[in-house]
């Protein structure tokens, strides 16, 4: 995998769940859209495209656009415990509440990887 799928795969995976809620406000050709990305994503072969058609962006933009999370904004999270991507193809580290469920990737759904610290 080339660093740039690896960046759009990670961004895509932390992004997942807002962009979900988006485009169920589109069309249902939108949605088929991203549905055959989320089963790309899974499968691990290459979206930035298939990101790129969604958004209507190229490369560089559809990594940016899915990138423009405010610093600082959130709830916050421990940071005792971070886990990593379940297969190593991504690069999000993701935090939980002490005691908290282990986080799931958001393509797959497979528990993520705890990360020596």
């Amino acid at each position: 995998m080339d660093s740039a799928e690896r960046l759009v795969l990670t961004a895509f995976c932390e992004e997942l769940p807002m962009l979900r809620t988006e485009i169920a406000q589109h069309d249902d050709a939108k949605r088929t859209q991203l549905s055959r990305i989320e089963q790309e994503a899974a499968a691990r072969r290459p979206i930035l495209h298939l990101l790129g058609q969604l958004l209507g962006t190229d490369g560089v933009t559809t990594l940016r656009s899915l990138s423009v999370g405010l610093p600082g904004a959130g709830p916050g999270q421990a940071d005792g415990e971070r886990f990593g991507c379940p297969d190593g193809r991504c690069d999000r580290v993701a935090a939980t509440a002490p005691a908290g469920p282990v986080p799931r990737c958001q393509v797959t759904g497979a528990a993520m990887k705890r990360l020596q610290i």
